[in-house]
Parts: C-alpha cells; structure tokens; sequence
C-alpha cells in the first residue's frame, strides 16, 4: 500500500491516503478498546476481595468463604490463568492446598465457597446453595482458625490476604477457632498483606498479644453467620462496635480496674461519633493509660471514623457489681452499644494455691525423693501464711535443695500482699517401704484453710524381674495391633509395680504412661499389651493380655521404657532420637535370647530386626514373609538361660542372682582387665562382692549347662 503513495494519479493518491486513514483509526480504536478492557479488567480485579470467613463451633460442614466484588463490572474467574484461592495450613510457610475458583461474581454482588462433606448442609442451615462448593476433607473452604487464606488472580497477583504464612494463627489477632473472622465497613479494595485493623474476629480463646478488633467468644452455628450480607453495602450512616467486656474488676480501695478496649468503626457519616460511658461508674479514653473521662469523640473523615476506645471501671467505687451499656452515636446512623459489666469486691484477707503434687517416690536408701512444688499468693493478710506438712513422712522449703522442715511461713509486705511464692515438697529420706499419704495445710488468719494432697512410696529394689522381648507395628485398618511383647523372668505377687511409657519421634521420655493392674505374673510366662485388642486377636490368631491404649499407639519411630517402681528397667529404641537402623515400621524388633534387661540404655546388639514393612498387605501373622517370632515359633532360651542380677549398681557389698531354676548356679567374676576375681557356686542367690573395688566388672552365669553374660557395676 505504501508503494501506491507514489502514483502520479492525484485523486488515486487521495483515495489511497483516506484509506490508509480509516485502516490506521480502525488500528488505534481496536487498541484503545483494548487498554480500556484491561483497565476495566484490573480495577475490577482489585475491588474483589474477602468480606467473611466463617467456623461455626458445632457445624464444621457449615463453614464458608465469602468474597465481595466492590467494582463496576462483573469478574469472570475463569479469566487468565483462572483466580484461585490458597491455603496454608497452621504455620506453613507454603501453599498446602489451592481452590480454582470457577465461576463469575457479579459487580456489588457476592460468591460464596462452601465446605460441605455431608452434602446439602449448607443449603439446609442458610436456606440458599453456595456459588462453588469444596467438598474435600481438610480443604480450602474447610479452614479452621490457625490456616492463612490467600485470593489470587488469573495473573498470579495476590488480590486480597488473611493470615500471614509461616506464623500460625492460634492465639494471635488472626485466630477465627470456632468463630468468624469479617470485613469492617469502608474497605473497597483488598490488601496483599494482611491488617488486622481492617477485620473484627471472633472465636474461643484468647490472644498473645493485644488485637483491637478481636472477641472472646465462641459463636454458635448458625445463628451469627449471614453469607451474602456484609455490612459494607450499606449506603446510610452506619457504627459497628466491638462485643460485651465484663472483668473490670478490682478491690475495693485499690481502683481503677485494670483497662479493656473495643473498636468503633463508621462509614457513610455526616457527623463525628460520640461515644458515651453508660454512667460515672464507667471511664472512657482514647489512649491507653491516658485521661479518662465519661465520653469522648472519634473525629469522621471523608464519612469515615475508625478508632481503639479504652474503657475501666472508675475508682473510688464501694464494693458491689457494676453493669452498663456504652452507646456509640453519630448523627443519622442506629447507636450501637457495648455492654460492660465489673465487680468491687471487698477488701477482707484473700489467700489462693495453686498447683497439684504428683507422687513423692524413691527406692529404698535412696531418699529423699524429688522435690516438687505449689504456689500461695495472698492479699490484704495481717498474719503469715503458714504451710504445714501433713507429718514427718512430708517436708517442705522455700528454697529448692535446702531448708525443708515440718513447715514453713511467708510473711506479706506492708499492704498485706504475699507475691506469688513457690512451695518446695518432697518425701523425707529413711521411711520404711511402703506408701505414704497426707494433707499439707495453708493457713492465715481470716482466711479459709487449703490443703494440697500429697502420695508417695518408698519402693523396695527393683526386681528386674520383666524384660521386653519384642516390638510389633501392625498391618490392618489403622495401623494395628501395635504393642510390646514381655517376657516374665521370676514370679511377681503384684504386677501394678510395673509400667510401660513410649517415647515419640525421639521426644524423649513421656515417663510411666500405662500401670498394669494389680494381678500376679508366673516366671517363664509372656505378657501382650497391645492398642487394640480385637486387632491383635485378629492378626496373632489369640488375645492379648492388656489394652495399653494410646501408650501402644507407637510407630516404627517411636520407643518404648519398662518401668519397675517408677524406675526404668529396660529400654527399646533411643528415646531422644529418630531411629536408624533400629526402625520397625511396619514391621518387628525381637530381643535375642539371653539378652537383657538393659535400664535405660538401648542396646541395639541385642535384637534382631524384620525390617521395614514385612507386615504389608497381610491378615495375619502367620501369612507374613517374616512373621514376628512368637514363643511357639521360636527356640524358648529364657526358661533356661535366663539369669537376674540385683541391685545392679551396687553399694551394699552383696548381689541377689535368681533364675527360675532351683538348680545351682557357677558365678565367675572377670574385672576389666579380663583378670578372674570370684568363681564360686551359689546355692542361696547370694553372691559376696564386699571385696570387690569400685568398678565395672564381667558375671558369667552358667546353670544346666546354659551360660550367659551380664555387666555388674559396684559402686
């Protein structure tokens, strides 16, 4: 066309340039439409945003996402790459699950996602169907209030931000648990960041820090939730406050109360909000720790006024309760109130304690036992308070390690205040074997007495006389049976002086978390605890002889302490550590025959080990390619090899060895250097080692021709 421009022929020149002109113009129109789109398209896109979030605390099908569109058009969310909304769960740094938004949010109009596994429940609880429904478990419109949600665009931008990822919500400003979280009025575009100043939240427990919107309060399902309503639409003046405060407390001649807060927020306003103490009763500020005074005014600009109003109890005030209504109110907009409510109490002696004793053990000469602690605090006391030990079995300090006696006295300060003041307890060394029980008192006068139960034992030596043999990680529906095997080296009159604990994920010690019963157990006998009975009959083919419940909840990572007395006797797997080879997931550990017990040191030599997952896909025990080595499976060494040593340390310059044979035992006792030091037959069980330093020393045992080796530590 451009070469045409140069023809001689005028009129033919003119034509050609008119119609250059139109294809240039029709260029530029189609251009302009285009930019116009776009923009139209990106300020559409910036005006969607979150309006509400919704856990209902006895509804989780009922939860919601409600999202607004603030512009002049619709939004197709099936735009660009499709908009999106992402979630990170708890403290996740990451995206752990994404929503695709599928369908079109009209211009002042709403979209709601809906949560609903059960199918129709939030049609039947809201009386209308959602816009997309998310019905997969744990899902995005499944978040409860410790999970982030962020609304992105077909361009990958964040459009709008709940949460901040990495940081889990619970006890912070961000925290919706059992409640709601929903958009304050005035907001008309959404934020890649999240403010909290731009939400009100309610849910069931309290902040870490101070948040000025948030609420202390369960909502109930589904009475407070109203998808596809939002205050923001509304076009007339409009005040939204915070919810009830109640606390405002103190005693009397020691006012004002301790200050709380509420929001105020306003929109569409022609007029400053004035906001009303509902009496003299009640102070009002604007500042924290500033001039109180009956009211104060939140200044509107451009018809929108947001502040933080501080409110207490007044001082000076007799004692009584203390209710009222703080009204919030500007020129042509509905007043909304805030109810307060506060107690005077009278200024008579107040003593509290605080804390519980867990049972005061120690084996026989080792006392006294560990110490453990309760608090007293008090107020306006005239005399001490005075913490008395039940009898001479019990002591009590101030001081941790030192200074324990019948009793003790805290005196108060001049106002008559006992600061919170830690009590020492512990079981008095040299009692006799047995328990011990009683009630410590805490007096003062003009104050009601408290008493703090106290337990314990004074356990004879440990026995040794259990030993785990074997560890099982199931196959069927949930993981099961799980437990332990236990193999019963001599006879025991009371089993209850047993326990087991599990070690998680290399957690370390959990303690005695499971207490057998007080039966009798026969030497040369096993014992089955498992997590679940019907699961163990199942898949070993006979019952198991205890439920352990969530003790024997352990995985192929978890360990597991026998605990005689409280003390621990034997050990399978490091209990601070996640395992190596020692894993047995899926799978089994069997402690070789001879071995054991080993206290509270893992001796991983001593078992064997199926590996991983030979328990998969299989019913039974027996139908396994490894099946675990029950008794009937396997050559019984411990009815004839098997040998006790105790007390192991020992001080006492004497060794008890029993078998569950009567025959005679041959003892030769090697020192470290492998030199020979005792070698003598037993027939009374007792072995002299009186004579024998300090040290480390090697015991062979042999009896009925069977032998083994055992480590004796003499202190």
């Amino acid at each position: 066309m451009l070469t045409l421009l140069i023809l001689n022929n005028h009129r033919k020149r003119n034509s050609i340039y008119i119609c250059y002109l139109n294809y240039k113009t029709k260029i530029m129109k189609k251009i302009y439409f285009l930019l116009l789109t776009i923009l139209i398209s990106a300020s559409s896109f910036g005006q969607v945003f979150i309006t509400e979030i919704a856990d209902p605390n006895n509804d989780a099908n009922a939860r919601y996402i409600e999202l607004y569109n603030a512009g002049g058009t619709s939004v197709d969310f099936t735009e660009g790459a499709g908009w999106q909304i992402d979630k990170y769960t708890n403290a996740s740094a990451t995206v752990s699950e994404t929503l695709d938004l599928t369908g079109t949010i009209p211009a002042g109009g709403f979209y709601i996602i809906a949560y609903d596994l059960a199918g129709g429940t939030f049609s039947t609880v809201y009386g209308f169907a959602p816009d997309q429904l998310d019905a997969v478990s744990n899902g995005v419109a499944g978040s409860n209030g410790d999970d982030d949600l962020f609304l992105v665009d077909g361009t990958d931008t964040i459009v709008d931000a709940y949460g901040t990822p990495g940081i889990d919500n619970t006890t912070t400003c961000a925290e919706y648990e059992d409640g709601r979280a929903e958009r304050k009025p005035g907001t008309t575009t959404g934020v890649s960041t999240w403010d909290e100043s731009q939400w009100n939240v309610w849910a069931d427990s309290s902040t870490a820090g101070t948040c000025t919107s948030y609420v202390v309060a369960t909502q109930d399902a589904p009475g407070n939730f109203d998808p596809g309503t939002w205050i923001g639409t509304a076009t007339s003046p409009t005040i939204t406050v915070g919810s009830a405060i109640s606390g405002l407390d103190y005693f009397e001649g020691n006012g004002p109360s301790a200050e709380d807060s509420f929001s105020v927020d306003g929109f569409n306003l022609t007029a400053d909000v004035l906001v009303s103490a509902p009496s003299t009763d009640f102070e009002l500020s604007l500042t924290s720790g500033g001039i109180f005074t009956p009211t104060v005014t939140i200044t509107q600009t451009a018809g929108s006024a947001s502040a933080t109003v501080y409110v207490r109890l007044a001082a000076g005030l007799t004692a009584n309760t203390y209710t009222g209504d703080v009204t919030a109110s500007s020129t042509g907009a509905t007043d909304a109130t805030v109810a307060l409510s506060g107690i005077v109490s009278p200024a008579v002696p107040q003593m509290s304690v605080f804390g519980t004793i867990n049972s005061l053990d120690y084996t026989d000469g080792a006392g006294p036992s560990a110490e453990d602690t309760f608090t007293v605090e008090g107020l306006f006391l005239t005399t001490d308070i005075v913490v008395a030990a039940p009898s001479t079995d019990f002591e009590v300090s101030l001081t941790s390690g030192s200074g324990f006696a019948s009793s003790v006295s805290v005196t108060p300060d001049g106002s008559g205040t006992v600061a919170t003041t830690t009590i020492y307890v512990r079981l008095a060394a040299g009692l006799a074997v047995g328990p011990y029980s009683g009630d410590i008192t805490v007096s003062s006068t003009g104050v009601t007495n408290e008493t703090v139960a106290l337990t314990g034992n004074v356990f004879g030596p440990a026995t040794n006389a259990l030993v785990l043999t074997g560890i099982f990680d199931g196959p069927l529906t949930g993981g099961v049976p799980k437990g332990v095997e236990i193999y019963v080296l001599a006879d025991i009159a009371d089993l209850s002086l047993f326990g087991l604990g599990s070690a998680n994920n290399g957690g370390g010690t959990d303690g005695q978390e499971f207490t057998f019963p007080a039966v009798a157990a026969t030497a040369g006998s096993y014992i089955y605890v498992t997590n679940d009975l019907p699961g163990f009959s199942s898949f070993f083919g006979f019952a198991a002889d205890f439920d352990g419940g969530a003790t024997m909840g352990i995985n192929g990572d978890d360990a597991v302490e026998l605990f005689e007395n409280g003390q621990v006797i034997d050990t399978f797997g490091d209990i601070n550590a996640v395992p190596g080879t020692w894993d047995y997931e899926d799978g089994w550990a069997h402690r070789n025959d001879g071995t054991g017990p080993d206290g509270g040191t893992f001796v991983e030599a001593n078992w064997t080990f199926s590996g991983a997952n030979v328990f998969d896909g299989q019913t039974t025990n027996d139908t396994s390619p490894s099946p675990f080595p029950l008794p009937t499976l396997s050559v019984d060494s411990f009815t004839t090899s098997n040998f006790n040593i105790y007390p192991n340390p020992t001080n006492t310059g004497f060794v008890t060895i029993k078998t569950i044979s009567n025959e005679k035992v041959s003892v030769t006792v090697f020192d470290i250097l492998g030199k020979k030091v005792i070698s003598q037959t037993l027939n009374n069980n007792t072995l002299n080692v009186s004579d024998l330093n300090s040290g480390i020393y090697i015991v062979k045992l042999t009896q009925n021709g069977a032998s083994t080796t055992k480590k004796l530590v003499v202190e």
